[in-house]
């Protein structure tokens, strides 16, 4: 399956040459899910056939689009076999990527949404990339997307990179003014649970995050402080590299950082270069040596 997956991923990223000829000769979506629900091959053959019937729904026009999305929402859902969810969801982001996608698929917030929840990580995964290209468009009623993404974020069996690198972004953003989402935000940085590497990429995304509640500030300030050096060289990154709120409110304790003789030797430095101005590539742990370590 992993192979399936990495070769159907790898197809979807070919350039949309030929868009017009394929547009004339290629399957419809309805017509290719349901061949694919009744005989799934996933041979070279039908993962050609998936990619023609992407590029046909980029330059189709919105009747057909709108005759098929039907069956792609229906064929998203559970109940289906996990190959034809993901080649649904592929033809739902190419829908969505079209400049007249976020308001085809405006009145179906509802069904796309319900998906974000959904226990496949796969699946999940999936359709929280067609949310945050929607949730920016302002013919998309987000209030489901936020209700959506509160509850997938509460839920401790999605996982935690995926709540920190595809979810919590876009629920501090949009869903600042909902206390649900709020609480939620705040539940899952406080639990005990959080790996290093999470704890990390919740710093990466929400330090360039503008208006954020004051506990959440508060959280980032205090991963300068975090166990972890990895986390704390992550912090000195952000903060280097953010021109929000945590910019000005880490910058004291930065500082105090540069000139600690307890301070891991690396991150001491990082913290020295970053109050110069320098900014880094995002990956804390080729900054930490290996003196006085302390437990991931």
């Amino acid at each position: 399956m992993k192979r399936f997956l990495t070769a159907l991923l790898l197809l979807f990223a070919l350039s949309l040459e030929n868009s017009a000829y394929l547009a004339a000769q290629s399957l419809s979506a309805d017509r290719f899910l349901g061949g694919v629900s009744a005989n799934p091959v996933g041979d070279q053959a039908e993962l050609r056939q998936s990619g023609e019937v992407y590029q046909t729904l980029i330059v189709a026009s919105p009747a057909e689009v709108e005759r098929v999305l039907p069956a792609v929402l229906r064929y998203a859902r559970p109940g289906n076999i996990e190959p034809v969810r993901i080649y649904a969801l592929r033809f739902l982001l190419a829908i969505t990527a079209r400049p007249d996608g976020a308001d085809l698929l405006s009145s179906r917030s509802g069904e796309i949404s319900s998906l974000i929840t959904d226990d496949n990580p796969t699946i999940q995964a999936g359709i929280v990339s067609t949310a945050e290209i929607l949730m920016m468009q302002s013919a998309t009623d987000n209030k489901p997307y936020v209700t959506a993404l509160t509850a997938a974020v509460l839920n401790k069996r999605t996982p935690q990179d995926v709540v920190a690198e595809r979810m919590i972004r876009f629920l501090t953003t949009y869903g600042r003014n909902d206390p649900d989402a709020v609480k939620a935000v705040l539940a899952f940085l406080q639990r005990d649970d959080l790996t290093s590497s999470t704890r990390s990429d919740v710093l990466r995304e929400l330090s360039e995050v503008s208006g954020l509640p004051k506990e959440v500030n508060q959280y980032l300030i205090e991963r300068l402080d975090d166990p972890a050096p990895s986390v704390r060289a992550a912090a000195v990154i952000a903060f280097a590299d953010s021109t929000t709120e945590f910019h000005l409110l880490a910058k004291n304790r930065v500082e105090k950082m540069a000139g600690d003789s307890q301070e891991n030797s690396g991150v001491r430095d990082l913290a020295k270069k970053a109050l110069a101005g320098q900014s880094f590539n995002w990956d804390p742990n080729i900054y930490v040596t290996p003196d006085n370590p302390t437990p991931h």
